[in-house]
């Protein structure tokens, strides 16, 4: 399973999108799910959006998936594993 990650602009500087993101690909390390950054023109299995806050304006329109999962909070890695594998 491929599974791209995209980040917001970061305007919530207090909540570390990145590291959030990297204990979503450690919940899953082992098994056969591979992660990228997203490029335009990919087609992915599930897309990783990376967001800042509730608002979830990070425009992933022109990304190639069905699916889409959401990080917007710290604590949020669990669960997001749990929706890719569910994928």
């Amino acid at each position: 399973m491929l599974v791209g990650i995209k980040y917001c602009g970061g305007c919530r500087a207090s909540f570390d999108r990145v590291a959030e993101a990297e204990r979503t690909i450690a919940e899953l390390r082992g098994s056969d799910v591979k992660f990228e950054n997203a490029v335009e023109g990919i087609s992915y299995d599930v897309l990783l959006a990376v967001c800042g806050c509730l608002s979830r304006c990070l425009d992933v329109s022109q990304f190639n998936t069905e699916k889409i999962v959401y990080i917007y909070e710290e604590g949020g890695a669990a669960a997001a594993a749990e929706r890719i594998i569910a994928s």
